[in-house]
């Protein structure tokens, strides 16, 4: 593996390098966060929910499947290029090993917890693989597995699209309620 000092904050600020790194990668976060939200708003976004929901009927629609699905996967690189780089610098040591079965496994319950199909859901997701093992520890000490598993399946059955697809239809019901 490879050991990563953390970097000094820049301009002489009155900061210790993990402050600046606790500081530094939210903000980098929220940059990325509007990135996203800004390219599914728009014509890209649409054009990748076209894709993502009939391919055939957006290939009909004069959308270039090849050169959406490439440009989607650099994109997805970028963001997964910038958090590794955030996370090896958090944790100053890079190995192969890091990166285990159950880290994959964890991320993708992060996914379907907060939804495949929304941005908003990925807070909700990662909020969820943070804290909800630990609510699970503290209702169970011998089976937090267990706990945790029936968690995640409560939330599969009673918001099947996710959180962000559930938030999503509570806020068009109010919307729609209110007469907007």
């Amino acid at each position: 593996g490879l050991v990563i000092y953390t970097p000094e904050a820049p301009f002489d600020l009155p900061l210790s390098s993990d402050q600046w790194l606790y500081l530094f990668t939210p903000a980098v976060a929220l940059v990325l966060y509007v990135l996203a939200v800004n390219l599914t708003r728009g014509r890209i976004g649409r054009a990748m929910r076209a894709v993502r929901d009939h391919a055939v009927a957006a290939e009909a629609m004069g959308i270039n499947l090849a050169m959406l699905k490439t440009r989607t996967f650099a994109v997805s690189a970028l963001y997964t290029g910038v958090a590794g780089s955030l996370g090896a610098i958090a944790v100053a040591f890079v190995a192969p090993d890091s990166f285990s079965v159950f880290l994959s496994i964890t991320l993708f319950v992060g996914l379907v917890a907060g939804g495949a199909a929304s941005i908003g859901g990925t807070i909700v997701g990662a909020l969820f693989i943070e804290f909800v093992p630990n609510l699970a520890d503290k209702v169970s000490k011998a089976a937090p597995g267990a706990v945790y598993g029936v968690i995640l399946i409560a939330m599969m059955f009673l918001m099947p699209q996710g959180a962000g697809g559930f938030i999503a239809m509570l806020w068009r019901r109010v919307t729609r309620l209110s007469g907007r």
